[in-house]
């Protein structure tokens, strides 16, 4: 099962890029290409560390709709179509 904090790795990444970003245009400086990717893997490293020592920081991101429990009468109606004489 994956971490709580792992999708967080994501949002850390996205979140320094933006940091940096800011701060490259207040102080007037070029922003360049290859420093998305390095602002990007430090903040994931970052969250990484923080998720390992701290898990309880980070709330879980809400999880994809589960299966219920399927009545019998709905899987009878599961299937390719019957043939008619049969």
């Amino acid at each position: 099962m994956m971490p709580i904090w792992f999708p967080w790795m994501f949002v850390g990444g996205i979140l320094f890029i933006v940091l940096s970003l800011i701060g490259a245009k207040y102080k007037n400086k070029e922003y360049r290409s290859i420093q998305y990717l390095q602002d990007f893997i430090s903040g994931s490293i970052l969250i990484a560390f923080t998720g390992v020592l701290a898990p309880d920081v980070f709330p879980a991101f809400p999880s994809l709709p589960t299966i219920h429990e399927v009545d019998e009468m709905e899987m009878v109606q599961v299937g390719p179509p019957r043939l008619i004489g049969r």
